[in-house]
């Protein structure tokens, strides 16, 4: 592992052990160096601030392991995602929470964004459509996931994801009857 690696695992690594004991919101530059010995040049010879890093651990995670066929479709890569984050679940549910310029909300969404797009592109040719639903989507899930990462009950992703199936099931459903019924 290139020593770069190893330095941006270590400041990574003290980042989430300090997100276990105090907010994001309290936790400085100066904090996480002095969680892992070093300096703060070297946090930010590799990070513009805290929310780089963040972000670079979800890249590093999840992004960078995506590669073009990957997964069959977009269920197996939601199912892959949310495994991720119930492995880490405290982490990502602070990291979602993070707010402001550069949160890792915004992030996450701008990375699952076109994920979501190139798997519905052959249900809308219409690019205006694609783009709706995709928006539709992306804030639906996350709402859905920041909410699931909430819950006390503990549940597991694919329990998670079979309610998210179950309930676009029957929308479809009742959207389709409701629409035989206006057509007859």
């Amino acid at each position: 592992m290139p020593d770069s690696n190893i330095t941006k695992n270590a400041l990574a690594s003290a980042l989430k052990d300090l997100m276990k004991r105090k907010p994001f919101s309290k936790i400085s530059v100066r904090d996480i160096c002095d969680e892992c010995g070093m300096n703060r040049k070297s946090f930010y010879y590799h990070f513009k601030d805290k929310y780089d890093l963040v972000n670079w651990i979800f890249y590093v995670d999840f992004v960078s392991e995506i590669t073009v066929g990957s997964y069959e479709n977009g269920w197996e890569l939601l199912v892959a995602l949310c495994d991720l984050f119930y492995k880490d679940k405290e982490f990502y549910h602070d990291a979602l929470m993070i707010e402001g310029q550069n949160s890792f909300r915004d992030y996450f969404y701008e990375t699952l964004q076109p994920l979501v797009s190139f798997f519905v592109q052959d249900i809308f040719h219409d690019s205006k459509e694609q783009e709706f639903f995709t928006i539709f989507i992306v804030e639906g899930f996350l709402a859905t996931m920041v909410r699931w990462l909430s819950d006390d009950q503990d549940t597991t992703p694919r329990k998670f994801l079979s309610q998210i199936r179950d309930v676009i099931i029957a929308l479809a459903a009742s959207l389709k009857d409701d629409m035989e019924q206006e057509d007859e």
